[in-house]
């Protein structure tokens, strides 16, 4: 099942992953094995640790199934947005 869920702080963003994980029966050792971060890590970012570092949360969501968007009040030139997915798609692809 696909949810949308507005993330405004880290606090929020860290309850998401912890409730990700628990959903999917996942202890922290279980996430830490699968993604190479330590255990301690996925505890700061779930207590909301505001200064975690952007790559490995992004690599720890991704691990989780999570899937970050973007909502922007400004017009953002389509160049712009098929570079950001075409990047993806080699990304994913490796």
């Amino acid at each position: 099942m696909e949810s949308n869920v507005f993330i405004s702080n880290m606090t929020e963003l860290g309850d998401l992953v912890r409730a990700s994980r628990l959903a999917q029966r996942l202890t922290r050792d279980d996430v830490a094995t699968a993604t190479g971060l330590s255990p301690k890590f996925i505890t700061h970012i779930e207590a909301g640790k505001p200064t975690a570092q952007i790559g490995k949360v992004l690599h720890l969501l991704s691990e989780l199934g999570i899937t970050l968007r973007a909502e922007v009040s400004v017009d953002i030139p389509a160049d712009v947005s098929t570079k950001a997915s075409h990047r993806r798609r080699s990304t994913h692809g490796r």
